[in-house]
């Protein structure tokens, strides 16, 4: 996952509650971002770097949005942000009651520093710094009262000081550090923020994007250490806790840290039964300016082979699709694929957005009322017609029709072609027409298959007078 760069603030200003005028802009940077500028109205503004740091038009309107600066007891102490013309303006309010030190002030002192950044500006890195300058104000004006203190020292620290070193060190490196006195130093840097992994599962296959071996240090995680070494593109979560020897809720854990900073991406178990698709992507193949092709050809050749062609791997790809097993590729291409990595193939196809997997999803169906079962009408115990025989007490929960055979196959520890025969799964898929015999498609699209021996007419004789036939179905998604 790329990161793209932090977002530029373009100014902060610290606001105050005044008793007679309400909410006021007491410092800002660049002067005059957030009202027209008064140097005589300020007289910390007087250095030279502030007057490098001057705006002739304020970027926004501050009485428009005053009532969001200066708030209500209701938001006070959390982080409020409001958009006025083009800017989005952030910080956390706060009210600090005192009725001895803030007697002059309706027994309270109400400020916010806020930061301005474009209106569609990523700000979810300066959330934390936002709250914790909050935070550390708070705490250096109960302790020191350094925001309604003398500022008159010329040694001292002030509030336009902070505000001034924060803008210019955080657009330009990302991080600070302000001394205020002896005891007291406000140190600030921004980290970059991913938007949350998706939910690893146990039958997903980790492939790693970095040389994980090379990163590892003493620091990490124990459980970390111990599956990093199983991580090989092949391997399944479960195959890996397995082999690691590590609860499966642990590596899932690890696998989603690692997932989250972009360390590893996830793709579906490698097996000579699944069923592929190509997307219009697959046409990226063919611009030679992308530099896919080159990219392509070096990750699947093989060891000690001459470099297949693009037009081999774009006819290996568009030879993907639904009925087509891997299995029924290689057998009508052996020729062409003699050269390549086929598991290589299929993982760069999938990793680049080229191809898609065609899961198979079995679904328990009452022929008796011709209607498919939920998750809470699934019978206790039910004879499949498919095969003749009762079906596993284990596999009916999974028969919903919401799992597929990577989930069923991961969690029963069973392979596909087990699968198929305790389901009674017989049709051929290796080589058949995109609408093969015995296939159906439901009210989604999805192709749906009920085998060879699922195929049970409405005169099918019930013995038991009372008794639901039940059948699985498959559905190709």
């Amino acid at each position: 996952m790329e990161f793209q760069g932090f977002p530029r603030i373009h100014s902060i200003f610290f606001a105050v509650f005044d008793n007679e005028k309400g909410p006021v802009v007491q410092h800002q940077v660049p002067e005059g971002t957030i009202v027209p500028h008064s140097p005589e109205t300020d007289p910390s503004s007087s250095n030279g770097l502030n007057d490098a740091l001057f705006c002739t038009k304020p970027i926004i309107d501050f009485e428009a949005i005053s009532e969001y600066i200066i708030t209500k007891e209701q938001l006070n102490g959390r982080l409020v942000s409001v958009c006025n013309n083009n800017y989005k303006v952030m910080g956390v309010p706060v009210c600090i009651t005192d009725h001895v030190r803030y007697k002059k002030l309706r027994n309270e002192y109400r400020f916010n520093l806020c930061f301005v950044f474009e209106r569609d500006a990523e700000t979810s890195s300066y959330e934390p710094i936002v709250q914790k300058m909050a935070t550390v104000l708070e705490v250096l004006e109960r302790e020191s009262d350094f925001l309604t203190g003398d500022t008159t020292n010329s040694g001292a620290v002030t509030i336009q000081n902070v505000i001034e070193q924060l803008l210019e060190d955080l657009n330009s490196y990302c991080e600070c550090q302000i001394p205020i006195n002896d005891s007291n130093t406000i140190n600030l840097k921004l980290f970059p923020t991913y938007p949350n992994p998706t939910s690893v599962q146990n039958y997903h296959v980790p492939v790693c994007t970095v040389d994980l071996s090379s990163m590892m240090s003493i620091n990490w995680d124990i459980t970390l250490c111990k599956i990093i070494n199983h991580i090989n593109g092949i391997s399944s979560v479960r195959k890996i806790a397995d082999k690691a020897n590590v609860k499966i809720e642990w590596a899932r854990q690890s696998i989603e840290h690692l997932l989250y900073y972009g360390c590893i991406i996830l793709i579906d178990i490698y097996q000579f039964s699944n069923i592929y698709s190509i997307k219009p992507e697959v046409m990226q193949l063919l611009d030679e300016k992308s530099g896919l092709q080159e990219e392509c050809i070096d990750y699947v050749t093989l060891p000690g082979h001459s470099p297949p062609t693009i037009s081999q791997l774009f006819k290996l790809y568009c030879g993907l699709q639904h009925g087509i097993t891997l299995k029924g590729l290689i057998t009508t291409n052996r020729e062409q694929a003699e050269n390549i990595d086929l598991r290589r193939l299929i993982t760069f196809g999938v990793i680049k957005g080229l191809i898609y997997r065609v899961y198979k999803y079995p679904m328990l169906v009452n022929l008796t009322t011709s209607a498919s079962v939920s998750a809470e009408t699934l019978p206790s115990n039910a004879i499949n017609q498919n095969t003749g025989g009762p079906i596993d007490p284990q596999l009916l929960s999974f028969l919903d029709g919401n799992h597929h055979y990577d989930e069923i196959c991961t969690e029963l520890r069973c392979s596909p072609k087990e699968l198929d025969e305790q389901l009674g799964y017989t049709t051929n898929f290796d080589s058949v027409p995109k609408q093969p015999a015995g296939l159906d498609t439901n009210d989604a699209g999805d192709a749906v298959s009920v085998g060879s021996r699922a195929v049970i007419s409405d005169s099918v004789s019930n013995t038991n007078g009372n008794m639901d036939l039940w059948a699985v179905r498959f559905v190709f998604r």
